[in-house]
C-alpha cells in the first residue's frame, strides 16, 4: 500500500503558495497518494482537480488561519474554540484516510502539526512567511513549529535565519521551469497605444497593498523619474487589492493623479493565467516594502528571461544577481528604485543580456528539477516509505 499524504492549504485562490502547493502535489503524487485539505473551494481546488479525484480535495471552510486579530483579546475564545475543532476535524480525517504524514504548505496554520503528534504521524511544515511583525509572538511560534515537526522547509535561506540556525530547518527553492507561452492575450486599445509610444515598460505582478507590497513605491519612482528625463515609462500592473485594504486605491489614484501618470500606469486586475502578459514587460519589478520570503512571480519573470529589480530584502537578495540579471534597490526606498530603473533605461542593450542571465540562473539554481529532488530526498531522509 502506497503511503498517504495529506497536504495542508491556507487559501484557495492561485497566488504564490498555492502555486507551490499545485507544483508539490504534481511532485508527491508520483509516488505517494496525495490528499489536500483547503479552507474554501475557487480557482486552487478547481486545478487540482485536473491532478488528484475529487474526493482527495478536503474542504473545511472553518479551518483556523492565525491573523494579526487572533492576538486581540475579544477573538481569544474563538480562537481556541476553532483550535480545537481543527484537531478533531484532522485527527479524524488522518484515521479516515490512514494518513502517514502531514505537509503544512503554510505558516499560518497551526492545528495540523498539533493533530500530527497526537495522531503519532510525521509532519513537514513548509514555512513560506516573514514573522518579523510578530517579534514578541514569534519565539514561542517558532518553537512550536520546531517542537511539532520532523522537519521545516523554509523557501529561502532567509527564511530559514528565523530559526537561529535550528538542526529541523533547512532551505529548499521553489522550482520553475522555462514555460511555454501559447495562450494569446488581449488588451485595451489605450495599453497598446501606452506600449507603442513607451521607451520602458515595466511590470508588476501581486496583490497590492501599501508598503507590504509595495506599488506605492514603483509609482512614487516612475512619477520622479518621469519628471527628471521625459522619458515614457510604462507600467501595467496585475492582481487585486487584498481583501480589506480596498480602501488603500484612493492612495494609490492620489499619487498618479500627484504625478499626472494616468496615462502611465494600467491595471490589469487578478488574472487567473498573468504569464502571457509577461511579454509586454521590458522590465519586472518586485517593490516590496516587507522581505518577500520567495517571491514566485520574480522566478516566473526571470524563467521568461526578463531583467529584475526587487527590494534587498528577504528572499528577494538571493533571487536577483544585482547588476548581472538585474538590480536590488534599498527597501522602502522610491528614489534608489527610480535610479535602478534608470540604469536600464538609459543601457537598451543591457535587457537582453539580463535577461539572459535570469533564464540561467533559473536553470542553474531554481529549476523544477532540482525542486522535486530535494523535495524527495526530504521524504526519503524521514524514512517515508512509497
Amino acid at each position: 500500500m502506497r503511503t498517504h499524504v495529506l497536504l495542508v492549504g491556507h487559501s484557495g485562490d492561485m497566488y504564490g503558495a498555492s502555486r507551490s502547493l499545485l507544483k508539490l502535489v504534481r511532485i508527491l503524487n508520483e509516488q505517494y497518494t496525495v490528499y489536500v485539505l483547503l479552507p474554501e473551494s475557487g480557482s486552487l481546488s478547481a486545478e487540482l482537480t485536473a491532478i488528484l479525484p475529487a474526493d482527495r480535495i478536503l474542504l473545511n471552510e472553518d479551518l483556523y488561519i492565525f491573523t494579526r486579530k487572533s492576538f486581540k483579546l475579544t477573538y481569544l475564545l474563538s480562537t481556541l474554540i476553532r483550535f480545537i475543532n481543527n484537531l478533531i476535524f484532522i485527527r479524524k480525517i488522518i484515521l479516515k484516510y490512514g494518513i502517514h504524514i502531514i505537509h503544512t504548505n503554510s505558516g499560518v496554520v497551526p492545528a495540523p502539526a498539533l493533530a500530527a503528534k497526537i495522531s503519532r504521524r510525521k509532519h513537514i511544515w513548509h514555512i513560506r512567511e516573514w514573522f518579523g511583525d510578530f517579534k514578541r509572538f514569534w519565539p514561542f511560534y517558532s518553537a512550536f513549529i520546531t517542537r511539532f515537526s520532523d522537519k521545516v522547509v523554509c523557501v529561502s535561506k532567509t527564511m530559514a535565519d528565523q530559526f537561529h540556525g535550528h538542526k529541523k530547518v533547512l532551505p529548499i527553492y521553489n522550482g520553475f521551469e522555462i514555460p511555454q507561452i501559447k495562450t494569446e492575450i488581449t488588451i485595451s486599445e489605450e495599453l497598446q497605444q501606452g506600449i507603442n509610444q513607451a521607451d520602458l515598460v515595466l511590470g508588476c505582478t501581486s496583490r497590492i497593498r501599501l508598503i507590504r507590497k509595495g506599488q506605492e513605491y514603483l509609482i512614487e519612482a516612475i512619477g520622479r523619474l518621469t519628471h527628471k528625463t521625459g522619458k515614457n515609462i510604462q507600467a501595467i500592473i496585475i492582481g487585486d487589492y487584498v481583501p480589506g485594504y480596498e480602501s488603500q486605491k484612493e492612495t494609490i489614484t492620489s499619487l498618479i493623479q500627484k504625478y499626472q501618470l494616468e496615462d502611465r500606469i494600467h491595471f490589469l486586475g487578478h488574472l487567473t493565467n498573468p504569464l502571457p502578459y509577461y511579454t509586454l514587460f521590458d522590465v519586472f519589478v518586485l517593490p516590496s516594502g516587507e522581505p518577500e520570503p520567495f517571491g514566485g512571480v520574480i522566478m516566473e519573470a526571470m524563467s521568461l528571461g526578463l531583467p529584475v529589480i526587487g527590494s534587498n530584502a528577504g528572499g528577494t537578495t538571493e533571487q536577483i544577481a544585482d547588476g548581472q540579471n538585474g538590480y536590488l534597490f534599498e527597501n522602502k526606498n522610491p528614489e534608489d528604485l527610480a535610479n535602478k530603473i534608470e540604469l536600464l533605461l538609459n543601457d537598451p542593450s543591457s535587457l537582453n543580456l539580463f535577461g539572459v542571465c535570469s533564464r540561467e540562473r533559473i536553470e542553474k539554481y531554481f529549476s523544477l528539477e532540482l525542486h522535486r529532488k530535494n523535495i524527495l530526498e526530504l521524504y526519503k531522509e524521514l524514512g517515508i516509505a512509497i
